[in-house]
């Protein structure tokens, strides 16, 4: 069975700079860029104390910021774009990959669909659920994934990812024969780094997931704060580690996504 892997269509217009940046770099690696975004958490811990006493749940700063990102994916839909055959295509749904350790050595994900429309306990209940899976060894989809990739030699690994990259982004199509996912990697990435112990680390994009985003959440830690008139106080922050594509996001939309996501985290009943 083949079917289209993206609901996406090619952006009617490229402006001068966005032909030159698609003309500039290569499918990915010169055209990473790396942002250190910090912001308070001062605001969103007890927020989300409050919610998980009331919902009994266990919502993190994990699922708050997939939900965050979900909504700016839809507010800046610039920056839900994917670049496929030297062009650039605008997604429709706003889908976020999140990593998931299910073990002390290997990792799998999983992507959340239309995050945007989903409230911050569905969020973390499919999230729980699907790492529950994982661990247990009940995801029939991981373990046929897995059991492909243990018959392929090294040696071929970048052959395999970059023909699969091809055929799910490049052509669009999504054959089940191959077992992969229908848009494996959805519209960004996000990875809780925090939970390792690391307070900042930024994570390479990868050539056939075609995502032009990653955000690596760090630990949040007490740091001394400035404030606009100078007076230095304490207060809860946390890294957020952006590596994007320039052909698809430049200074001034980073610097929106940025503005947004301070205004959520310092504002969080507003999601």
């Amino acid at each position: 069975m083949i079917k289209k892997n993206v609901k996406m269509e090619e952006i009617p217009h490229y402006s001068a700079w966005r032909k030159i940046s698609l003309g500039s770099w290569k499918v990915v690696g010169d055209s990473q860029v790396y942002c250190d975004m910090r912001v308070s958490t001062d605001k969103l811990i007890p927020f989300l104390s409050q919610l998980n006493t009331k919902t009994k749940s266990n919502i993190t700063i994990t699922h708050f910021l997939g939900k965050v990102m979900g909504k700016i994916l839809k507010e800046i839909p610039e920056l839900n774009r994917l670049v496929a055959r030297n062009r650039i295509f605008q997604r429709e749904d706003a889908d976020i990959f999140f990593h998931i350790a299910y073990d002390k050595t290997e990792l799998s994900g999983h992507v959340v669909r239309e995050i945007d429309k989903k409230e911050l306990l569905q969020i973390e209940d499919e999230l729980r659920v699907n790492a529950k899976n994982v661990r247990e060894n009940k995801d029939e989809s991981f373990k046929k994934i897995k059991r492909s990739w243990d018959f392929i030699p090294n040696l071929f690994v970048k052959v395999v990812l970059d023909f699969l990259g091809f055929i799910s982004y490049g052509l669009n199509l999504n054959i089940k024969a191959l077992n992969v996912p229908q848009d494996a990697f959805g519209s960004m990435m996000i990875t809780n780094i925090g939970s390792l112990g690391f307070e900042q680390a930024f994570v390479p994009l990868s050539g056939y997931t075609h995502i032009p985003l990653i955000i690596a959440l760090g630990k949040i830690q007490w740091q001394p704060v400035c404030d606009d008139k100078g007076n230095l106080s304490s207060g809860q922050m946390v890294s957020l580690c952006v590596t994007f594509d320039h052909r698809i996001i430049d200074g001034a939309r980073g610097a929106k996504v940025y503005e947004r996501i301070k205004y959520y985290f310092e504002n969080p009943q507003k999601l």
